[in-house]
């Protein structure tokens, strides 16, 4: 293990990567030793592109404190513009979600470099009408989207749908990694600080603005790509379920189900929301969304950080402490547990450094 800690950065933990890659290969082999039927093989590939969305959304939501109802635009964005190059190009799957995820993301930076500026409440609402106006635009841009009759993919039941699964796992640990990094690195403690306070971030040196436009850069492109791995997998895709609030709405339950700012948090959460989805939707049509919005206010009262918050609880009744970190800003030394829970210096430490910043 110590060899293995020579290679890494400062800010990876050589656990973790042996984690990673002991996950990893147990889901890559998972096809290849037990047969799935082709519903359980939807349901894993689903997941893995939902997790990779909701990793996305938990960059903005979680680590930045900015949250978006918005990430349904980005999706459907990457989804509609990968089809119909897959219609129309001979490109290959891969190429056409590296396509349409750009093209997602310059569109959520488009409006979100002007919304980024609001805070709390007022951006939530902002990213509310752009989805919104998305759908609508969506939905009457027939020539591009099928308006309402959608748009089918000549993708068809075999290896080449089968193999959706490793590319969808590719993906998703693409995203982990990236995830872990965007936490753990110097640009993680700088999205925190501007959660914590934007103009406190600002007076010691943290661009706000630069952050917070890169993080929804990096977000826009993965919930695209995620957008146009479902498009391939599903064949069919129209502007209501690629737009939809309710897309939006599952990327933020997620989130909030697996722990919102955690690294893994939205990983767990995207695994119980698909498959509490198929589950309600094929016992309780009428009533799944409002069982969805029960189980979010239950996580919200009584477990804040969701399943990682659970699992927290449950390895420190076996004895684990997490690891104490120290970190200096400016010339603030502040101690931090190495845990979920985001951190927040005590004011006698922030209001001095501030002070002098402004003086």
């Amino acid at each position: 293990m110590r060899q293995l800690t020579r290679w890494l950065p400062e800010w990876a933990s050589p656990w973790a990567v042996v984690a990673f890659v002991f996950g990893f290969a147990v889901l890559y082999s998972l096809p290849l030793v037990i047969s799935f039927d082709s519903y359980t093989h939807g349901i894993i590939t689903q997941a893995f592109v939902f997790a990779a969305a909701a990793m996305a959304w938990n960059w903005l939501g979680g680590y930045v404190g900015q949250i978006s109802f918005g990430h349904a635009a980005m999706f459907g964005v990457g989804g509609f513009l990968s089809a119909r190059l897959l219609l129309t190009t001979s490109f290959p799957f891969w190429i056409a979600w590296i396509v349409g995820g750009l093209a997602a993301a310059s569109y959520a930076l488009l409006w979100g470099h002007p919304t980024l500026r609001l805070r709390g409440p007022y951006f939530a609402i902002a990213t509310i009408g752009v989805s919104e106006a998305t759908r609508l635009i969506a939905t009457y841009w027939g020539d591009f989207t099928g308006g309402s009759s959608g748009i089918s993919l000549p993708i068809s039941e075999g290896t080449a749908k089968f193999s959706l699964y490793w590319y969808a796992l590719y993906f998703m640990a693409f995203v982990v990694l990236l995830s872990y990094y965007l936490r753990k690195s110097r640009i993680g403690l700088g999205l925190l600080a501007i959660k914590e306070d934007v103009d406190a971030a600002q007076d010691v040196g943290v661009s706000a603005n630069y952050y917070q436009d890169a993080v929804l850069f990096l977000s826009g492109l993965v919930v695209g790509v995620a957008g146009g791995i479902y498009a391939s997998y599903f064949v069919f895709i129209e502007p209501g379920d690629m737009f939809g609030f309710e897309r939006s709405i599952s990327f933020l339950l997620m989130g909030v189900i697996g722990g919102v700012g955690t690294i893994l948090g939205p990983v767990l959460g995207a695994f119980v929301f698909v498959i509490l989805q198929e589950y309600l939707i094929a016992s309780y049509p009428d009533l799944y969304l409002g069982l969805y919005g029960t189980l979010l206010i239950v996580v919200i009262l009584f477990e804040p950080l969701g399943l990682s918050g659970l699992l927290l609880r449950i390895a420190r009744l076996f004895g684990y402490r997490p690891r104490v970190l120290d970190i200096t800003v400016g010339d603030t030394k502040l101690t931090a547990m190495e845990e979920p829970e985001a951190v927040e210096p005590p004011e006698s430490d922030v209001e001095p450094a501030r002070k002098e910043a402004k003086a």
